[in-house]
């Protein structure tokens, strides 16, 4: 049932119809678990709510046929404004369960839509011009005790869709990802080194067809070594290994997959297959 209501995500996003068929739907991490617990204590606190609220007016009433109106103040004030609170805090919680009711992020056969609190956005996989997935495992005693995904993707006009890891089977998500996005944008990128234009992957490394620009300082291809390890890319002069030209976490590199498949296939370079 939640697929097929995704299928159409929005009737105004004119890219609906270009994303072809849902291959698989990756709802929030314990949805149900989230979406009727927070209904459960939001109707709860409601209906706590409005019995002491009834009881308060029994109970001020009764003072007020006894003592008179003198009483109203002092019995009514501060238990009226902790049951107002109560109230207006379980009508919250159940309006923010309904708001992030459908949250998920579904995959098509060409692009995928992502809904965050009835915001529907869709995307072209055709339109991305980066695409870069982190992932931070923290460890303990040689076991994954907690796991940080971050996926980034980008188009011509310089704007995101951002996927943290808050949905099912994100690493699943992101293999799925990287094999419709990243052949066909290293085509693309690919192409512009042929027509000779210099990518941009960071502030201090930049590459075209047959050099490699680290800090603004240009060296030929088969004048660098590149080493991969513990997720850090470190270049080095082939005549000096010993001295460091630039070292960058993986995470600060833009395009960070595509320039370690362009480097792969380019002359005088380290061995890479180890990080893959």
């Amino acid at each position: 049932m939640t697929q097929t209501n995704l299928k159409h995500p929005s009737n105004a996003d004119p890219r609906r119809d270009q994303l072809g068929n849902i291959l698989e739907n990756h709802p929030v991490q314990n949805q149900g678990l989230r979406r009727w617990l927070t209904v459960f204590l939001g109707g709860l606190t409601v209906l706590a709510s409005i019995g002491f609220i009834v009881l308060l007016g029994i109970n001020t009433w009764d003072r007020i046929n006894i003592h008179g109106r003198a009483v109203l103040l002092n019995v009514i004030f501060y238990p009226a404004i902790l049951y107002a609170g109560m109230l207006i805090a379980g009508v919250l919680a159940i309006s923010l369960a309904v708001l992030f009711w459908q949250d998920g992020v579904t995959l098509y056969e060409k692009g995928m839509v992502q809904i965050k609190a009835k915001r529907t956005r869709s995307w072209l996989y055709a339109d991305t011009t980066r695409f870069d997935s982190h992932i931070s495992r923290i460890s303990f005693g040689g076991s994954t005790v907690s796991l940080r995904v971050k996926i980034i993707l980008e188009n011509a006009d310089r704007q995101r869709l951002v996927i943290r890891n808050r949905y099912r089977k994100i690493l699943e998500m992101i293999e799925n990802l990287r094999g419709k996005i990243l052949p066909e944008l290293i085509r693309k990128c690919q192409d512009r080194l042929l027509m000779g234009e210099k990518l941009y992957f960071h502030k201090h490394l930049q590459v075209d067809q047959n050099r490699i620009f680290i800090k603004m300082v240009e060296f030929p291809n088969n004048k660098i070594n590149l080493s991969l390890q513990n997720q850090f890319l470190t270049l080095r002069e082939k005549d000096n290994p010993k001295k460091v030209l630039l070292k960058l976490h993986c995470h600060r590199v833009r395009n960070f997959d595509v320039l370690i498949d362009l480097l792969d296939t380019l002359p005088g370079e380290g061995d890479l297959s180890s990080f893959r």
